[in-house]
């Protein structure tokens, strides 16, 4: 189905590794006539979250916008929606968390000296097994190598940490719709993470895939359609 392109921005915010890379598959799955900005997240900077959330902020370009946030993201769109909550249209946030996750185990690793880079060597079929397990393909397992190796050691661990702090405002309630995307195979977000975004949040829909975290790139063709199908409906 063709949309008219100055109906919606999609705002493709990035996972763990900053790099936007991981968004190819779901590209390819999204009509081509709809907008699409991907965020890059610098490693020479030590961001904190407010620093990632005005980053984002600094590429938005009207009100007509839907933040997609992958994972780690979650936080800076919440972040994002703390200080400008009439800045885009609605959020569909996928496998993301508002509450610490995995807080001691992720503080820890964080503080040995040259945890993210080792982090950056962990065998290759660990990381499958954790981000896509029974889902990964060649094309998939490239995608994995090709982002571990462009991200940054610095701002992998600035995220980390970041992650374990969770979202700093937890009593906020927020005016827009979110859709809330769930991997029912997640090895990495708890599903009880989307209960936090059901009971802040005006507007709230979930949708459950058979995936593991990565849903966006094991299940691009489902993960598109509803992120469409959310967009068209704030029309």
């Amino acid at each position: 189905m063709m949309v008219d392109p100055g109906a919606i921005r999609l705002v493709l915010m990035p996972g763990l590794d900053g790099t936007g890379m991981f968004f190819g598959p779901l590209i390819q799955a999204l009509p081509p006539d709809v907008p699409r900005t991907v965020i890059t997240y610098p490693d020479d900077k030590d961001f904190s979250l407010k620093d990632h959330a005005d980053l984002v902020a600094a590429r938005l370009t009207g009100e007509d916008t839907v933040l997609v946030a992958e994972s780690f993201s979650g936080l800076v769109a919440l972040m994002l929606l703390h200080a400008r909550p009439a800045s885009v249209k609605g959020v569909v946030f996928s496998a993301a968390f508002a509450e610490p996750l995995h807080p001691l185990l992720i503080r820890a690793a964080a503080s040995i000296p040259g945890a993210a880079s080792l982090a950056r060597r962990l065998p290759a079929g660990l990381l499958n097994v954790l981000f896509f397990h029974s889902h990964a393909d060649k094309a998939l397992k490239e995608l994995l190598r090709r982002s571990v190796q462009l991200a940054g050691p610095a701002g992998l661990r600035r995220r980390a940490r970041l992650i374990a702090d969770g979202y700093p405002f937890p009593d906020d309630r927020f005016p827009l719709p979110c859709l809330y995307l769930q991997a029912a195979q997640d090895r990495v977000v708890p599903s009880r993470a989307a209960d936090w975004f059901r009971t802040r949040f005006a507007s709230f829909e979930l949708v459950t895939l058979d995936a593991p975290h990565c849903l966006l790139q094991t299940r691009p063709a489902e993960s598109a359609e509803a992120v469409m199908a959310f967009a068209r409906g704030l029309a």
